[in-house]
């Protein structure tokens, strides 16, 4: 994912006082931020929540945003620490990952990237997180391993092993 000079725009306007440009900055991520947090928590109403959350967080957080081309992968990290928490907190639904619907985001979800939110639920958690970072909001191992605290190498072993896991998962389900 590479710097934006859209959000560095958007982010400059909001922080001279134009609030409108946030709602840009939202209409941009919201669908996959919706779509990220319900790979991770599984739960369609709760991922709303958890996006709206860090959307805020975000928000009242923005003067400390160091370079504003980068709003994308900031936001993911606030995301990502957002649900983290939330999981943490054991307020996870007890209904069925598979009664769930999927997420109405303003702009609609590819059909490639529903099936995945589909596929990710049945890996867990931290395999879950690295496989959305890839390929839901398709960071690059370098955003990846800023956003996670670690090398870019331990990164790419994390993928592996996270493919690894969702390719068993898959063949247990009978799917590869």
């Amino acid at each position: 994912m590479t710097p934006s000079r859209e959000d560095g725009g958007a982010v400059t306007r909001v922080l001279a006082g134009n609030r409108d440009a946030y709602a840009e900055l939202v209409d941009r991520y919201q669908s996959r931020a919706v779509a990220v947090a319900l790979a991770m928590c599984g739960d369609a109403e709760t991922a709303r929540d958890l996006a709206q959350e860090a959307f805020i967080t975000a928000y009242t957080s923005l003067p400390k945003l160091r370079e504003p081309a980068r709003f994308g992968p900031w936001l993911w990290g606030i995301l990502r620490n957002t649900c983290r928490k939330h999981l943490q907190r054991g307020s996870r639904r007890s209904a069925s990952l598979d009664s769930d619907p999927l997420p109405e985001p303003q702009a609609p979800l590819e059909a490639s990237e529903a099936e995945l939110i589909s596929v990710l639920r049945t890996v867990a958690e931290p395999h879950r997180e690295i496989l959305a970072c890839k390929y839901l909001l398709d960071m690059d191992y370098e955003d990846i391993a800023a956003m996670l605290g670690i090398s870019v190498n331990n990164v790419r072993v994390r993928c592996f092993r996270a493919r690894e896991a969702l390719r068993q998962a898959l063949a247990a389900e009978g799917g590869v």
